[in-house]
């Protein structure tokens, strides 16, 4: 996997956690305060929620001939392509 590949796919996760280091070396620079420790937990907590709540599920339909017959059964289709990368 090139290094592309790696940083297309695992955007979300890289880009959460420079955002994590960098507000604990901002908010560490001066120690540790509890609400300093409060803030970098609300992004932490924040971030978690946000992964497990937006990230690719299953599909509702694994059966191709179902797809097929709900296309042609004469109602409009939403078809949604998604991937987990």
């Amino acid at each position: 996997m090139s290094a592309a590949q790696f940083a297309n796919q695992y955007s979300f996760a890289l880009g959460g956690a420079m955002s994590l280091a960098v507000l604990a070396i901002w908010l560490f620079r001066d120690g540790i305060t509890l609400n300093d420790l409060l803030a970098f937990g609300a992004l932490a907590f924040g971030l978690g929620i946000a992964y497990f709540t937006f990230k690719p599920g299953e599909s509702s339909e694994n059966s191709p001939a179902a797809v097929l017959e709900e296309i042609g059964a004469g109602t409009p289709v939403l078809l949604e392509f998604q991937s987990p990368f």
